[in-house]
């Protein structure tokens, strides 16, 4: 898959997921990316890793990674210390391969770095992981809007 198609993937999942450390600061990225999710009206949980559980933004925090039900249709935005973002990628993505991997992940900017491309690499997961400055809150209405078109164009020609 191209760069955009990889994109869009992730974007016609059928749940979301936003993996994040501080999730209750509105003036952080992780609650920010939260929200265009649910401004968008996207079905959506928040996870905070080994953190009590509360409520964010009118959501139950999930405080578990496999707390996140049908990962295998859920598209994963990580918003975290590219350290403990490989850590988690490696429990998504394991080595073996398990059957319920996440649909797709996007790393939000300054939350990947080498390390994690090597492993998306070695686990040859280049079409399902994003990253490198990519950006859902900045990239994800135009590529919404790219969707619609395209779905539009192909209800016509039918």
């Amino acid at each position: 898959m191209s760069a955009p198609e990889t994109l869009k993937y992730f974007l016609k999942a059928e749940k979301f997921a936003v993996i994040g450390r501080v999730m209750n600061d509105r003036s952080r990225w992780d609650n920010k990316i939260l929200r265009w999710y649910q401004q968008r009206k996207f079905p959506v949980v928040a996870v905070r890793p080994d953190k009590p559980i509360e409520e964010i933004e009118g959501l139950k925090l999930l405080n578990q990674i496999d707390q996140i039900q049908n990962l295998n249709k859920t598209s994963i935005s990580i918003i975290i210390n590219p350290k403990l973002g490989l850590t988690i990628l490696k429990i998504l993505y394991p080595i073996p391969s398990i059957e319920n991997e996440p649909r797709s992940i996007w790393f939000q900017p300054g939350a990947d770095d080498e390390l994690i491309w090597e492993y998306v690499k070695e686990r040859n997961l280049k079409n399902k992981v994003i990253g490198k400055g990519s950006c859902i809150y900045r990239d994800g209405d135009n590529l919404l809007n790219q969707i619609k078109k395209e779905e539009e164009e192909l209800k016509s020609k039918i």
